[in-house]
């Protein structure tokens, strides 16, 4: 027992004296390190713009975006430049960036400053942003590293957004190409990824200005060409349409014509929605396909289901999972709407060697939690799992999709 005491307060003060070192170290390095970053980004001022004069600090207004910690304009009015930090759900630390504006409203310069990213962009990436004005036309994120690239782009557009509304530079014109890709997930909400960036294939036209096929078999959607302008609209699985302005308003558009263009995704995927139906409600379900159901979510199928003198509802979902990879699920919905049960006909957890951390432990226990609750009750937080941020908002937006399909169906009624 001596000996076993000894050992412990061996023990306690080695681990007392690494702390005090440890301690010590910290106070020493940490202002050292902080002094080397503000020293980075200060240098980096020269670095986006070469020919300036001097720079003298403006001060932000108080609803500045978090992402924009300084703002510089050049002493000789060459334009200004932007110290922004910004960090995607993967990343261990801030992507620090430094862009710099001309008086034009373009990019004239942009670098990283600092880059935690586990998947890296490219260097060229950020280069293709020189020359934009705030449409950023003709920019898109990284296929493969969407997080990241997105984090970056949504930077870039808040210290755009800084600008602009103080009046320092000029708003850039979109292209009507543009307007449209962004009015897509408007029109049809199902078609796009946790970051909300529309997952569409474009297809032939067919009298229209442009047309879309949703990659999870949600949906088309198309431009239309109308006497008040151009209308995108969304095109559900089974063939309601809904209209959208390119500034995303609701608007009127050639619902008759838009119709008659696409097959009902729902009719065509009929066996495959029925048998994943039949397997969520039981085996003593009698199925029932719904023809309409008047909501734009991942919804790619539904049924009412027939127990006894109990009726039930199922829809059939596809979100996207991790790398957009498309998920199928099904939900059950009791009579007013509560989940009964949440099947998931694909693996929960894609690419488990990506999540060696996450606490998804017991799959069904989690599937289980989502039972007798309904929009009022549930809550995105219940989806979320540690170290599985994609899986989880796949299973946020099947199951808001099947709770907005429900309230569709129950209006309509």
């Amino acid at each position: 027992m001596k000996l076993n005491v000894k050992s412990v307060v061996v023990l306690t003060s080695i681990c007392v004296v690494v702390s005090a070192l440890l301690s010590v170290t910290n106070f020493f390095t940490a202002p050292v390190i902080e002094e080397n970053k503000a020293a980075a980004a200060s240098a980096s001022l020269t670095v986006v713009m070469p020919d300036a004069e001097g720079f003298e600090e403006i001060e932000l207004p108080a609803d500045a975006p978090a992402t924009v910690l300084n703002l510089y304009k050049e002493t000789s009015g060459l334009g200004y430049v932007a110290l922004l930090a910004t960090t995607s759900q993967y990343s261990s630390g801030d992507m620090g960036i430094t862009v710099a504006i001309g008086a034009d409203g373009c990019i004239s310069g942009v670098t990283l400053t600092s880059y935690f990213e586990s998947k890296d962009f490219g260097s060229d990436y950020p280069q293709t942003y020189v020359g934009a004005d705030s449409a950023l036309n003709g920019i898109d994120t990284v296929s493969g590293v969407t997080y990241s690239s997105t984090a970056f782009k949504e930077a870039i557009l808040d210290a755009f957004d800084v600008l602009i509304n103080s009046g320092a530079v000029a708003e850039g014109e979109k292209s009507e190409e543009q307007l449209i890709l962004e009015a897509i997930p408007v029109a049809l909400p199902g078609c796009a990824d946790s970051l909300g960036s529309a997952q569409v294939e474009a297809i032939d036209a067919k009298g229209f200005v442009a047309a879309y096929a949703a990659t999870n078999g949600c949906g088309y959607v198309v431009a239309a060409a109308t006497d008040a302008g151009t209308v995108v609209c969304g095109i559900n699985a089974f063939g309601d349409v809904n209209c959208v302005d390119l500034e995303g308003n609701p608007a009127e558009g050639p619902v008759d014509e838009v119709k008659a263009a696409f097959p009902i995704l729902a009719e065509a995927n009929a066996e495959n929605n029925l048998k994943q139906a039949q397997k969520a409600a039981g085996d003593d379900a009698v199925l029932t396909a719904l023809d309409s159901v008047p909501a734009y979510g991942c919804v790619t199928g539904g049924f009412t289901a027939q127990v006894g003198e109990d009726t039930y509802y199922v829809f059939n979902t596809k979100p996207y999972g991790y790398a957009n990879e498309i998920m199928e699920m099904a939900v059950v919905l009791d009579a007013d709407g509560k989940i009964v049960n949440y099947r998931t006909v694909s693996e929960l957890i894609l690419h488990e060697e990506y999540y060696s951390s996450h606490e998804l432990t017991d799959k069904e226990a989690y599937k289980n939690q989502f039972v007798g609750l309904d929009s009022s009750t549930y809550s995105d937080d219940v989806t979320m799992v540690a170290g599985a941020t994609c899986t989880a908002n796949a299973v946020a937006d099947s199951i808001n999709s099947a709770f907005d399909a429900y309230k569709a169906v129950k209006g309509a009624n």
